[in-house]
């Protein structure tokens, strides 16, 4: 089984590979929050293309622990961070959440 710390460094080196410095504390924090879903293939990756993937990741994170209640800006966030990860094939979950907390001020 993969432990959080080998997951962490795959964050780490996909957030390094779009340029983003890491704050290990935040990380940290996010990893927590994604919980499970950073142990199963399917739920440690978010589908930039899939308006139900996004809209989850706005209800499930971006509403719950981030606190949007304005659906549209949480959204706009959301694609913001797709955006940014656009040359990245797969997304880590930990990686969008990590990304979106930092545009809240995490």
């Amino acid at each position: 089984m993969t432990t959080k710390e080998e997951m962490k460094e795959k964050y780490i080196a996909q957030l390094e590979e779009v340029g983003v410095s890491v704050d290990e504390e935040l990380l940290d924090w996010v990893i927590d929050r994604v919980g499970p879903a950073n142990y199963t293939a399917d739920g440690q990756l978010v589908a930039c293309g899939d308006e139900d993937e996004k809209k989850r990741v706005f209800t499930g994170f971006v509403a719950d622990e981030l606190e949007e209640t304005d659906e549209e800006k949480g959204m706009q966030a959301i694609e913001d961070v797709c955006e940014q990860l656009s040359g990245v094939n797969r997304k880590y979950r930990a990686v969008v959440y990590y990304l979106l907390a930092k545009k809240y001020g995490k």
